[in-house]
């Protein structure tokens, strides 16, 4: 090989390097980005802290020392590498660490962990009650903070920092004027709050917390009061809809997992009836119970919905139709995910017939009962005209009252291979109906034409050896590249069959 000939390693070609192209190259020119990837070590260090294995707070720093100085000195000067603070145990020697890491972090904003769970332990000892407390000194810094212990240790820790016993923090008659969080942008609880957790709880309420945007928020119920009239994204978690207080009316986002409560049940004088958010614009309902979230929802800007693992009843079905009919909330749609849950082809067809604005649409896993014949036809336009559903259908002999989704310009699906087999040639159909205009006129501002197809298809983990199926698929979607004129990404995933 000659001096002018490339170096070829791993199918990488380079030329030779010549003295004038080399340049000293030392750790501190790495970007932030690539040096937290490193110090990630340090972090799993910290997690460890709580293990039977004696450790002390400078072990984290003493390791990367051993490698080199300027590595050390690095990761010491890079004060966001220290800002993520995880709480386990409130052990001392976590005690000493956090004291580092609150050093080493400043200016940087903190996120802030509590993992730790007291209910056996009662009380903090003295380092760990000095470093609580220094952590709340410091809430003038707090970006995130996430709450993962029991109510009963947040009970333990809100005793910790309102005793006298100590000057670190200010009295104050008012237990939630006490602490200021100017700059607190999410706040998030993993265990249900009880009503001794009120004090902790008022706390963080509007006046401590002017910048928080985002909430999460097991459990919520009237004896917790809500003043955060700032927040634009909440998440309620197994929440009792009967006993829902008034809530913000400025959200913008609104997760609600694993509702309960009958709509037949009375409702407390101090609960509401009817839940009007005029600014929602996303609404995403996980594992719902047969509860009256839909019939108490208004929702007139609402454009994402998203539907997860959902057992739908009949009446819970019709109360959604029903919600998206009121103050014209289906109107204003553009975003349709439907994710495991047991709709049929006909309740899809219903719910897509109300959002004329419909601009992307997703399907996921359980889709057996849902892309059928009826509902692929019903999508389908065709190749040069638009025809109307109903001239759609007759050539299949099937009525439908549904209307094609107008201007709908991305789809995704993810499918089951298997009851797919005797509809690949329809879906073909519909999907090339929808993006060959485009790629003859090539103008993609026509109403209805699909700019963007993401396929995943779903196959049983038997058929990975005979390699079949996926060559198959892979061929169905290279024809419909080569004829369509969308954008189009596919995948596919291999899944255990269930025995």
């Amino acid at each position: 090989m000659t001096s002018n000939e490339p170096l070829i390693l791993d199918d990488i070609s380079h030329p030779p390097s010549s003295p004038e192209l080399v340049r000293a190259f030392g750790i501190g020119d790495l970007p932030t980005e690539i040096l937290t990837l490193i110090f990630s070590t340090i972090h799993s260090s910290s997690r460890a802290l709580s293990s039977p294995t004696t450790r002390t707070a400078s072990d984290a720093v003493l390791r990367l020392s051993h490698v080199s100085s300027t590595w050390r000195e690095t990761c010491i000067s890079v004060s966001s590498l220290w800002s993520h603070i995880r709480i386990i145990r409130g052990s001392s020697n976590e005690a000493k660490l956090i004291e580092l890491y609150l050093e080493r972090s400043s200016p940087s904003l903190l996120t802030i962990d509590f993992f730790d769970d007291l209910a056996d332990v009662g009380s903090y000892s003295a380092e760990s009650t000095r470093m609580i407390r220094t952590l709340f000194t410091s809430c003038g810094r707090w970006k995130e903070a996430s709450f993962s212990a029991k109510a009963q240790s947040l009970e333990v820790l809100m005793q910790t920092l309102l005793s006298r016993d100590t000057n670190v923090l200010p009295s104050h008659p008012d237990p939630s004027r006490q602490f200021h969080f100017p700059f607190l942008e999410k706040l998030a609880f993993v265990h249900p709050l009880e009503s001794q957790n009120r004090p902790f709880f008022d706390i963080f309420q509007s006046s401590s917390t002017p910048k928080l945007r985002a909430l999460v928020i097991p459990h919520y119920t009237t004896f917790l009061p809500f003043a955060f009239t700032q927040i634009y994204s909440l998440q309620l978690l197994k929440t009792n809809l009967v006993l829902l207080p008034p809530i913000c009316t400025q959200l913008i986002e609104l997760t609600v997992g694993q509702t309960y409560g009958e709509s037949n049940e009375s409702i407390p004088s101090h609960a509401v009836a009817t839940l009007e958010l005029p600014r929602v614009e996303t609404l995403t309902v996980e594992y719902s119970g047969p509860g009256r979230l839909w019939s108490m929802l208004t929702l007139p800007s609402l454009r994402k919905l998203t539907l997860k693992t959902i057992t739908f009843m009949p009446l819970e079905y019709v109360a959604i139709l029903n919600m998206l009919r009121r103050a014209g909330c289906g109107l204003s749609m553009r975003r349709l995910i439907l994710a495991g849950v047991n709709l049929r082809d006909a309740d899809v067809e219903s719910m897509l017939g109300l959002m004329p604005q419909l601009q992307e649409f997703v399907l996921k896993e359980t889709l057996t009962r849902i892309l059928t014949p009826r509902l692929l036809t019903a999508l389908t336009l065709s190749k040069m005209e638009y025809l109307t559903v109903e001239d759609a259908y007759s050539e299949l002999g099937l009525q439908s009252t549904i209307s094609v989704v107008p201007n709908l310009t991305r789809i995704e699906l993810h499918m089951q291979h298997s009851p797919l087999k005797g509809r690949l040639d329809l879906l073909y159909r519909m999907l090339l109906s929808r993006s060959s205009i485009a790629r003859s006129t090539n103008n993609h501002s026509m109403p209805g034409l699909l700019e963007e197809i993401h396929l995943c298809f779903m196959l049983d983990q038997d058929e990975l050896s005979t390699q079949v199926l996926p060559v198959e698929l892979q061929n169905w979607v290279n024809r419909l590249r080569e004829t369509s004129g969308s954008q189009i990404q596919s995948s596919t995933q291999w899944k255990r069959r269930k025995i």
